[in-house]
């Protein structure tokens, strides 16, 4: 799940540092902090549009972005409120967390189990089989995503905090970097419980060895 790691983290960088550098450019330029905080949201949005353009496919985080961007849109015209906007990114992780937590009850396996299925293709059946075999699996899978839900949620309430306790400025800067080490600590945390475990492991390398055999 290496590859899997680095494309989440470099998608997390580029859909953080270009904002952030975005909004201070153009406050640099004396930009107002709304529609500041407003322009340098379109990259996100951009890369979005040209995966679906490029590449026909838009995936649910992407449209979450650009609805965000349109409900941040609409708060600008309707309120000019620069800390209401800052707080965009604190809806989407609340929406998460609340989804992650849910989806230990509803439905047969959690989010995150969900999501390693997808990121593992081809693999499916020997997850599964590990699934129904193993407590142990399924008992990590289930722990991460009460870890990532929680962990969201938390991630929610201090952004709303930083948000409407500090200066605007100061915000944007400190938000990406919780963001960033938010998700750092949730993939070590999913790495050491993965590990520990044991069963992935020995999913995935069969799967290895048969390609190597080919």
């Amino acid at each position: 799940m290496a590859n899997e790691f680095r494309s989440a983290l470099a998608t997390l960088i580029v859909d953080l540092a270009t904002p952030v550098g975005g909004y201070y450019l153009l406050r640099a330029f004396d930009a107002s902090p709304v529609w500041a905080l407003l322009l340098s949201g379109l990259p996100p949005a951009v890369r979005v549009l040209y995966g679906l353009i490029a590449h026909r496919r838009v995936d649910g985080i992407g449209l979450l972005v650009v609805a965000f961007l349109a409900v941040g849109l609409a708060t600008t015209l309707l309120t000019g409120d620069a800390r209401l906007m800052l707080v965009r990114g604190a809806w989407f992780s609340t929406l998460a967390g609340g989804w992650l937590l849910a989806s230990m009850a509803i439905g047969k396996y959690p989010i995150t189990y969900q999501a390693a299925r997808t990121l593992l293709p081809g693999r499916g059946s020997r997850l599964d089989a590990a699934w129904d075999a193993h407590p142990s699996f399924r008992r990590a899978w289930r722990t991460l995503t009460v870890a990532w839900g929680v962990g969201s949620l938390v991630h929610s309430g201090l952004s709303v905090a930083m948000a409407y306790t500090l200066p605007v400025d100061e915000v944007p800067g400190l938000d990406a970097g919780l963001s960033v080490g938010f998700f750092l600590l949730l993939q070590v945390i999913t790495q050491v419980l993965l590990i520990r475990e044991g069963t992935l492991r020995q999913v995935v390398r069969p799967a290895a060895a048969a390609a190597g055999g080919r």
